[in-house]
């Protein structure tokens, strides 16, 4: 029987590299992009030396761009002649971005990566999928639920990413294509060694579960989205957030003034 193919976006380091990892570690075949084949070449070596019984394919791929979605997916029907599970990780994180200061410009940014880039990705694997079923994992946030302040335009892209899911579980099941998004919270990455143990200790103390999911956290709760561990969900947001959505946490109501 042929391997099964995944395909993750955005997936050259932190939570999308780790997704990636998980995927061949259960001998699946694992596509994966970036912005530039450079960064997804480089990826795919890491990869290879890790795995090497598993095929790998690196695809330069700028979500924000309709065609470059259609020539990605083309490559992999083109190579595998299948696609089992597609996982929509890369995402623009518009950090900073207020209801003041953010310009259309950058509202279509955010929404070109994340929203429209997300639905025409998912609508080029649902073509491929119609063969065989899948499954098709959004990578979501706790900012489509909740808000803090500087990210108007990342938490609409979410909550519109969670809209897309539900539309698309209802349409497609009929082809056993299911469609479920993660909502995940804090998240490790890169950014987090950089920063002060003061200030990753009075992050964690905001989590009932005491600290941030590692990308491996992530990559399993995808992979059980994703493959045949979990045949009859679709439809649903299954959250991993350390419990802070079910926190109330403090409103600063002078979030815009100068810090001291």
């Amino acid at each position: 029987m042929d391997k099964k193919v995944v395909f993750v976006t955005g997936a050259v380091r932190n939570t999308g590299y780790a997704i990636a990892q998980r995927f061949a570690k259960e001998g699946w075949n694992v596509c994966i992009s970036s912005r530039d084949d450079a960064s997804a070449s480089e990826a795919v070596a890491r990869l290879q030396a890790e795995f090497p019984q598993t095929e790998f394919l690196g695809l330069g791929m700028d979500q924000s761009y309709v065609d470059q979605i259609h020539a990605a997916f083309a490559k992999i029907e083109e190579r595998f002649g299948r696609l089992d599970a597609f996982v929509a990780n890369a995402a623009h994180l518009a950090v900073d971005y207020n209801t003041f200061n953010t310009t259309p410009e950058m509202w279509d940014s955010v929404m070109n990566a994340n929203v429209r880039g997300t639905f025409f990705c998912s609508q080029s694997a649902a073509e491929i999928m119609k063969k065989t079923g899948g499954s098709i994992v959004l990578i979501s946030s706790v900012h489509a639920n909740q808000s803090i302040t500087g990210r108007v335009a990342y938490s609409s892209s979410k909550a519109a990413i969670n809209a897309m899911m539900r539309c698309m579980a209802v349409e497609l099941g009929y082809l056993g294509i299911r469609v479920n998004a993660l909502i995940a919270g804090a998240i490790w990455t890169e950014r987090w060694a950089t920063q002060s143990e003061e200030i990753t200790s009075k992050r964690r103390a905001q989590y009932p579960a005491g600290k941030e999911s590692a990308p491996e956290d992530i990559a399993a709760a995808v992979y059980f989205l994703g493959s045949d561990q979990s045949p009859t969900i679709t439809g649903t947001e299954m959250t991993v957030d350390s419990g802070i959505s079910v926190c109330l946490l403090p409103y600063n109501k002078n979030w815009n003034q100068p810090k001291e």
